[in-house]
């Protein structure tokens, strides 16, 4: 009797993010194809932590070379191998902040120089201009890392703007050596108002004089842009093209034409089973300590923010039980020694929040967390304790702005006066707070700029953490839909526009032009970067963590 050949499938993460954790994404798509087909082999590969480990490991070679500040190539590559040691070992024994900033300064240096760098090598490679031969065997090297698994599928997982054009170029690379099938997904594509334009309109690259257009058909062969784990498991098992129909969540492209299959949502999460990390090398994240991502509901439980489009991922706000939460946080510590996870909930509502902690305390289970959540009264300094109690060390709420008006017109469903109140309770009961903080927003004035910049000083002291930046109109979001209401008197794609971000350029009747905010923003960063323990913390929240963790004592006497 003949051995039944499985479907080997490659889930891929790809460069560039943050190196600090795991993908979620691919964890979970790992653990849910395992348990529901054993005709489908599954292998996980982390590019992203891969591409960041060969660079560094170059670096000290002298095999590749940059240049940072003032620095000689040897003195930087030097430089940023100090700042990885301290970020991964130097905090163990004491945090100190002044060290941290000042490596992580470095390293987040190095990320943006390097990574503006390769992105554009990854242009030029798609375009057909030359690249150094360094920077070919590199990308070559991260592709067959891959393509030596011999997989007859590979999914690409595409979270940030940042991966899509690297996205592209495996995806090229892999179609270049091997006949076989490439799927594309993730969070980027869940966000998209319309991800069938993807392979309806070419791809324009340009780099120096050259500029060439791409059909992404070319290298793709279809999209999950909703949740994946059925579609995955469907499209794996497909044996005739009249079954991709058949397929939750599929865009593809038959005799010539696009189609999009209906959308499929998991209703019961506790069918999908914890996330396995096995295929991730969990010491190699640059990091104090491992923190895993973990979701314990998908979907917003609010869902009428004017400005966001997260709605699109999820069609509905669903929660794993709270004992099938147990379970699995359980395993999660256990299975991988993992002390910190990160909740990547969109929000944790109060009555939730309030029976998970407390099922933790009851279970006795020690874990560090973060999570996010709104500031409203519920969250009252009894939750919030109980928060603490339970291993909640690290709350990133969703402030926006300080001024009622601005906050009615998002519909966040927040007062400030509330969320003021929220972020002192929080302190006191030992909690970290990191807020985000969004301006010019449509109608914005400058006096409601101030009052928000007034609020972020008047409270710095219960504000640990910032994550800042500017209105950004997103395609599909009611603002989009319906600007009349917000003052939008003309919306047209800007220049840097791409058919896989859509960016617009707009014009309102009152309140702070885009030009406006953008002068009034750069005129107060430095204030703005004065705001919490160090300015770092809001893009490596990882961090912020450990650092909490490493501060486990009652916040109430700190400055």
């Amino acid at each position: 009797m003949s051995e039944v050949v499985k479907l080997k499938l490659a889930i891929v993460s790809l460069p560039c993010m943050r190196p600090t954790s795991p993908p979620l994404g691919p964890a979970v798509l790992l653990s849910y194809l395992k348990k529901n087909s054993v005709d489908i082999d599954v292998r996980a590969f982390d590019l992203n932590l891969l591409y960041y480990d060969r660079v560094l490991d170059d670096l000290s070679k002298g095999s590749f070379k940059i240049r940072l500040y003032d620095w000689d190539e040897e003195t930087t590559a030097q430089k940023i191998g100090q700042a990885v040691n301290f970020l991964k070992h130097g905090t163990q024994e004491k945090f100190d902040l002044k060290l941290y900033h000042h490596f992580v300064t470095i390293f987040l240096s190095f990320e943006g120089i390097f990574n503006a760098f390769m992105s554009e090598m990854a242009k030029r490679h798609l375009i057909g201009l030359s690249v150094p031969d360094r920077v070919k065997i590199f990308f070559e090297d991260l592709v067959n890392t891959v393509l030596d698994y011999g997989p007859d599928m590979v999914g690409l997982s595409v979270l940030f703007n940042s991966q899509t054009v690297f996205a592209l170029l495996m995806a090229s690379l892999i179609k270049e050596k091997k006949d076989i099938k490439v799927v594309l997904g993730g969070a980027k594509l869940g966000v998209m108002r319309y991800p069938e334009r993807l392979f309806k309109e070419p791809w324009v690259f340009s780099a120096k004089d050259k500029t060439r257009q791409l059909e992404f058909g070319q290298y793709v062969d279809y999209l999950i842009p909703g949740e994946g784990e059925k579609a995955l498991l469907n499209l794996c098992m497909v044996q005739d093209e009249k079954d991709l129909a058949e397929v939750p969540n599929l865009v593809y492209r038959k005799d010539q034409e696009v189609r999009t299959n209906p959308p499929h949502v998991i209703h019961d999460l506790d069918q999908i089973p914890v996330p396995d990390f096995s295929d991730f090398r969990l010491d190699r994240y640059i990091g104090p300590d491992v923190v895993l991502p973990f979701l314990s509901s998908r979907g917003c439980p609010w869902g009428r923010c004017t400005f966001c489009t997260h709605h699109h991922s999820y069609l509905l706000y669903r929660e794993l039980e709270i004992k099938e939460c147990l379970k699995q946080i359980r395993h999660l510590k256990e299975h991988y020694g993992a002390p910190f996870l990160n909740f990547y909930d969109e929000m944790i509502p109060p009555d939730r929040f309030r029976d998970l902690a407390q099922a933790i305390i009851n279970e006795g289970i020690e874990i560090s967390y973060a999570a996010y959540a709104k500031p409203i009264r519920e969250f009252d300094a009894d939750l919030l304790k109980l928060i603490h109690r339970s291993g909640g060390r690290v709350i990133m709420w969703g402030v926006e702005s300080a001024s009622q008006r601005v906050l009615n017109l998002m519909r966040k469903g927040t007062r400030i006066k509330e969320a003021e109140k929220v972020l002192q309770d929080a302190r006191h009961a030992g909690l970290m707070n990191l807020i985000f903080i969004m301006f010019g927003f449509p109608t914005e004035t400058e006096a409601e700029f101030y009052e928000t910049l007034n609020f972020l000083d008047k409270n710095k002291d219960y504000i640990h953490a910032l994550s800042k930046g500017k209105f950004v109109l997103s395609e599909g979001s009611l603002i989009q839909k319906k600007p009349e209401k917000f003052a939008v008197t003309e919306i047209r794609e800007a220049a840097e526009s791409k058919v896989y971000n859509r960016v617009f350029d707009y014009q309102v009747s009152k309140g702070l032009g885009p030009k406006e905010v953008s002068a009034l923003y750069e005129r107060n960063i430095k204030h703005l970067e004065s705001i919490g323990f160090t300015p770092r913390f809001g893009a490596y929240r990882e961090h912020l963590l450990a650092y909490a963790a490493s501060r486990d004592i009652h916040l109430c006497g700190l400055g």
